[in-house]
């Protein structure tokens, strides 16, 4: 991972952190108790593979989270347009990013945005072993092709948009929205139509209308 690449999904978090705060996201960062699962997904059939991806997302073990990607990422090389695969696949990428996991952190208190060590923290964060920026941007991808499965959660849209955006952001000034390329732009929109979807899915009573409308309206800021 480039170095700039890093730098701009470092910038891009500590500002959607802010807005989950705000918003009131804490619940869309939650873990599942950590469980072992023993196999190896790639001995097994193409069902059961499906089943240990499931699972394997339900554990929040990093290691079984980590081979179940890589077993439906190659799954989906045969059904690229398969919907239930994608979602699968954009669920696991994302945890595969450890970007919730920086996230989460920051909500929980871990690091402390406000502490004189914060950006220092956050830095050696984002430019561990333990950050993959082009995960979490291919979940936006896979996101999109989920989307037609209409089991999309409120919480998938969020993170959808924010592949979608992190690809649009990469090389790009955050600090100048306006400054972005043409395609830039248009990626972003693409990332703010994607969550104004979400928010037509959702039930009017659904309190989460309201963090989606929020988040949406900020990412307008990088839209043409």
């Amino acid at each position: 991972m480039k170095k700039e690449k890093k730098s701009t999904v470092f910038i891009f978090l500590l500002s959607i952190a802010v807005i989950f705060i705000m918003s009131g996201c804490q619940a869309v960062f939650t873990y599942s108790p950590l469980s072992f699962l023993q196999r190896d997904p790639s001995t097994l059939s193409a069902a059961e593979q499906r089943t240990y991806a499931e699972n394997a997302l339900a554990s929040g073990d990093a290691d079984a989270i980590a081979k179940a990607y890589d077993a439906i990422k190659a799954l989906l090389k045969d059904n690229p347009d398969d919907p239930e695969l994608n979602l699968l696949a954009a669920k696991l990428g994302v945890e595969v990013s450890g970007i919730p996991s920086l996230i989460d952190q920051i909500i929980q208190g871990s690091l402390d945005l406000s502490g004189p060590d914060a950006l220092d923290d956050v830095s050696d964060f984002i430019n561990s072993d333990s950050v993959d920026p082009q995960a979490m941007i291919d979940a936006g991808t896979y996101y999109k092709n989920a989307e037609s499965s209409g089991e999309l959660t409120s919480t998938d849209y969020i993170m959808g948009s924010l592949g979608i955006l992190l690809g649009a952001a990469s090389g790009e000034d955050l600090s100048d929205p306006g400054s972005w390329d043409t395609a830039s732009q248009n990626e972003a929109q693409d990332a703010v139509d994607f969550l104004n979807k979400g928010i037509e899915n959702l039930p009017a009573d659904d309190p989460a209308r309201d963090i989606l409308t929020g988040f949406s309206d900020y990412l307008g800021n990088f839209t043409p």
